[in-house]
C-alpha cells in the first residue's frame, strides 16, 4: 500500500507547547530507545529467523558542531499497519501494554529537543522504505495536520528506524552533561544491557552496566557464625499491586549512586536510574545512616501508572504503603536484613591492616628518597610568611562563587558554635581550605571555612573521581576546623599557624 501522507491531528500551535515540557534529556531519548526495544520484543522471532546473527542494536550519535541528532535501531521498522498511528498525536497503540503507550513519546521528544525531525524506515518483510519530515516552524507557519510521505523501494532483508534531528534544543544533551545522560541511560535499561539482547551505543561508545558488589558477612548478632550473602527475594502482591525483585546490602557504603532503590516497570526503570535513586524513609532509614549508605534494590512494579515521559510513578500513596509491607519482610526476624544494615560496620582486620602501612611506608621512602623534605618544607615556612600570598588568596576567596554549603551548630562543652562550610573551585587559590572567624552575639563562636575542591592536591592523585572519594578529606578538614576553633579554650595561642603551613606544606610536598 502506497501511502502518501499521514496526519498530524492536533492544532499546529499545540505543539509549541511541547517545547516547554518538564522532562530530562535521558527521559526523551528514552522515548526511541522503548520504541526500537517494543519493536524488538513484538517481532523477536522474525527478525531471529531473518537473520541467524542478529544482534539488536540501538545507536544514538550527537554532533554539537552541527546540532545534530541521530537515533538508529535494526528492530522490525514501523510497518504500513501502524505507520499512520506512529505519528498522529494521542493515537495510542491496540496493544498497548508494552512501553510505547502513550502514542505520544516520539513526538513529544522530536519537538523537546530539536526543532526538524526527520523518520526514516524500512519495515521486516515490507517492500517500501519511508521518510516523513516534520519541521515545527514550518507546520506553525502553515498550520500544517498532514505532512507528507516519501517511499522508495527498499532490499528485501532490510529493516530499521532512523530518526534524525536538527537544530537541536537547549533541552538537547550538552558536552557537559553528556556523560551524566550515557550513565542514566544504561541504569535505565539495564534488565536488556544484562542479558545481553540490547547493544545501546552513544557515539560509538557501548554501554555497560555494573551491578554493585553484595554484601557477604556474617550476621551482627553471631559475628562469629558463617558468611551470609545478603539479599532478600521480593514477590509481594497488595491488592492489584504487586512488586517482584530483591532488596540487599551493599558490600561499600554509598551516599548517592549505588545506594537507594531502581523501581521498574514492563522492564525498564521508570524511577531511581543512576544517581535518583528512590531512598523511601520508611525502608532506607534516616539520610546518612549506614543503613541508608548500604540498602539497595531493584524492584518491578505492577498496576501502577507512570507520568508522560514515564520518569516517575503516579500513585505514590500505594508505593509507600506497598514499601511498608515490604519492610515486615526484610525484618523478619531470621534473615534481619535492615537491622544487619543498622548495624553492621565493615573494617579491615589486622593482617590487611599491617600489609596496607608497610605498603605505605614502603613508597614514602621511596617518594622521599626522590624528593627530600627539607626543601619542601623550606619553601613552605616561607610562603606561610608571605603576606603578598595571603592577601592574593584572601581575595580570590571572598571574590569567588560559592558552589554548595552547609551550616551545623555544635555544642562543644556547653558553647555552641555555629559552622559553616562552603565550596569553592578556584585552581590559583594555594590554600586547601581557608577558616574565617566572625563577630556573633548569638553564637559563642562562628565561622566559616572554605575547602577550594580545585585544589592541586585533588589533582594529584587518581583516587578522587566521586563524592565518595572526597569525603574522608572533607571530615578531615572539618575536625581541623572544630580542633583550631577549640584550642583557645585549651590554652593554646595562635591556633591559625598551624593551619596556614599545614596549606603551604600541602602544597609544596
Amino acid at each position: 500500500m502506497n501511502i502518501g501522507s499521514v496526519s498530524i491531528k492536533f492544532k499546529a500551535g499545540t505543539y509549541s507547547v511541547f517545547r516547554n515540557l518538564q522532562n530530562k534529556a535521558w527521559h526523551a531519548i528514552g522515548e526511541y530507545v522503548d520504541n526500537a526495544v517494543q519493536s524488538y520484543e513484538d517481532h523477536k522471532k522474525n527478525l531471529r529467523a531473518s537473520n541467524s546473527g542478529y544482534q539488536f542494536r540501538v545507536a544514538i550519535d550527537i554532533n554539537w558542531e552541527l546540532r545534530e541528532m541521530r537515533i538508529f535501531d535494526n528492530a522490525a521498522g514501523i510497518g504500513e499497519g501502524n505507520f499512520s498511528r506512529a505519528f498522529e498525536p494521542a493515537n495510542i497503540p491496540v496493544n498497548n501494554a508494552g512501553l510505547h503507550e502513550f502514542g505520544m513519546g516520539m513526538k513529544t521528544a522530536s519537538i523537546w529537543l530539536s526543532e526538524v525531525w526527520i523518520v526514516r524506515t524500512a519495515a521486516l518483510g515490507e517492500t517500501l522504505s519511508r521518510t516523513v519530515e516534520f519541521d515545527l516552524q514550518k507546520v506553525l507557519r502553515e498550520e500544517s495536520e498532514v505532512l507528507d510521505v516519501i517511499s522508495a523501494p527498499k532490499l528485501p532483508g532490510e529493516h530499521f528506524t532512523e530518526i534524525t534531528l536538527k537544530g537541536l534544543t537547549g533541552n538537547a544533551p550538552s558536552p557537559y552533561n553528556f556523560s551524566k545522560v550515557k550513565n542514566h541511560l544504561a541504569s535505565i535499561y539495564r534488565r536488556y544491557i544484562r542479558t545481553g539482547e540490547l547493544e545501546l551505543y552513544i557515539n560509538g561508545e557501548l554501554l555497560t552496566y555494573k551491578n554493585p558488589e553484595i554484601l557477604n558477612a556474617p550476621a551482627t548478632t553471631d559475628p562469629e557464625g558463617r558468611s551470609i550473602l545478603w539479599k532478600k527475594e521480593i514477590d509481594f502482591s497488595m491488592g492489584k499491586y504487586h512488586a517482584r525483585g530483591f532488596v540487599a546490602l551493599l558490600n561499600e557504603l554509598s551516599t548517592s549512586i549505588n545506594n537507594g532503590f531502581s523501581l521498574f516497570r514492563r522492564g525498564r526503570v521508570i524511577e531511581g536510574s543512576h544517581d535518583e535513586k528512590y531512598r523511601p524513609k520508611i525502608l532506607s532509614g534516616h539520610e546518612g545512616s549506614p543503613r541508608y549508605k548500604r540498602l539497595f534494590g531493584e524492584l518491578e512494579l505492577e498496576g501502577f501508572d507512570v507520568s508522560f515521559n514515564k520518569g516517575s510513578f503516579q500513585e505514590t500513596a500505594e508505593i509507600e504503603a506497598l514499601m511498608e509491607a515490604i519492610k515486615v519482610e526484610l525484618s523478619a526476624k531470621d534473615f534481619n536484613l535492615l537491622k544487619q544494615g543498622d548495624d553492621y560496620r565493615k573494617g579491615k582486620g589486622k593482617e590487611e591492616s599491617a600489609k596496607v602501612a608497610k605498603t605505605i611506608v614502603d613508597k614514602i621512602k621511596t617518594e622521599t628518597r626522590a624528593k627530600p623534605l627539607d626543601a619542601a618544607i623550606e619553601a613552605s615556612l616561607e610562603d606561610s610568611a608571605n603576606k603578598e600570598l595571603d592577601e592574593n588568596n584572601s581575595r580570590l576567596e571572598s571574590s569567588t562563587r560559592v558552589i554548595s554549603s552547609h551550616t551545623d551548630d555544635i555544642n562543644i562543652k556547653g558553647e555552641i558554635y555555629r559552622l559553616r562550610m562552603e565550596m569553592i573551585t578556584e585552581p590559583s587559590i594555594s590554600n586547601l581550605y581557608n577558616l574565617v572567624i566572625e563577630h556573633s552575639d548569638t553564637y559563642s563562636k562562628s565561622a566559616v571555612f572554605k575547602i577550594n575542591m580545585s585544589h592541586p592536591f585533588f589533582g594529584r592523585f587518581d583516587n578522587f573521581e566521586s563524592e565518595e572519594d572526597y569525603k574522608p578529606i572533607i571530615l578531615m578538614i572539618r575536625a581541623l576546623v572544630i580542633a583550631e576553633l577549640y584550642a583557645p579554650s585549651e590554652g593554646a595561642r595562635s591556633p591559625g599557624i598551624v593551619r596556614k603551613i599545614f596549606n603551604n606544606v600541602l602544597k609544596n610536598l
